[in-house]
């Protein structure tokens, strides 16, 4: 009976210190890295017209909830589509100074990076001018879009195609829509004089469109292609 207990007690030990190695050995979960926040433009502001062509950008600083350090890309292009980037700085700070040329439309946009190269998304697009000599003309901005937003569904036979865009000068307006199934798309009208034009739009199908923005001392914008997608409503 003893040499029975004796076993029982051994083999109890044994399960003990097995259970406890299995526990030791459990993977530890890897701490989650998130994304610090989109940073948010200050100066030059949206449609700004400035005076000094060497000009001090200001943006808010990011927050990191794993508190790592943060550094900032700034972006500046002659287009809404940054096919054309002039500058494209990594910096610490929250301010950078760039000598920029007189009578020129520009868009500049930042994003935020820590340590461990996660990044926020870009923050918002802002276009402003750089004030001409007298006498200069200098283009309209690119679009905006106002509705149907970018990605967004819609429902309605009757899809209305809304934006806005202004010029420095203020110089009369024309646009140019192009409209279709196919990106890029195809020109639907042209020398319109209103900022919002009523299309056809079919179930279950995507559409792509894109403004072109026109005063009348043959200053030329070229906005870029936006969607949206026909639900089946």
């Amino acid at each position: 009976m003893r040499k029975i207990y004796i076993i029982l007690l051994s083999l109890c030990v044994l399960l003990s210190c097995s259970r406890e190695e299995f526990v030791d050995e459990a993977p530890k979960p890897e701490p989650v890295n998130e994304n610090p926040t989109i940073p948010n433009l200050i100066f030059p502001a949206n449609n700004q017209v400035c005076t000094n062509f060497k000009l001090g950008f200001d943006w808010e600083a990011s927050s990191d909830a794993n508190g790592d350090a943060i550094a900032y890309q700034i972006d500046i292009a002659t287009n809404d589509t940054f096919e054309n980037i002039l500058f494209s700085i990594t910096t610490s700070e929250t301010t950078r100074a760039f000598n920029l040329e007189k009578g020129n439309t520009y868009y500049w946009r930042v994003k935020a990076i820590d340590s461990k190269q996660s990044e926020s998304e870009y923050s918002v697009i802002q276009a402003f001018f750089t004030e001409p000599d007298a006498g200069v003309n200098h283009v309209p901005f690119s679009p905006s879009v106002i509705s149907p937003k970018p990605g967004e569904e819609v429902s309605g036979n009757i899809i209305t195609l809304d934006w806005d865009a202004t010029d420095t000068d203020d110089d009369p307006l024309l646009f140019d829509v192009y409209f279709g199934t196919t990106n890029p798309p195809v020109l639907l009208a042209q020398d319109i004089s209103v900022s919002a034009l009523d299309v056809n739009g079919s179930p279950n199908t995507t559409y792509y469109w894109r403004v072109v923005v026109k005063d009348d001392k043959q200053g030329v914008a070229i906005g870029r292609v936006w969607s949206f997608r026909r639900n089946n409503m």
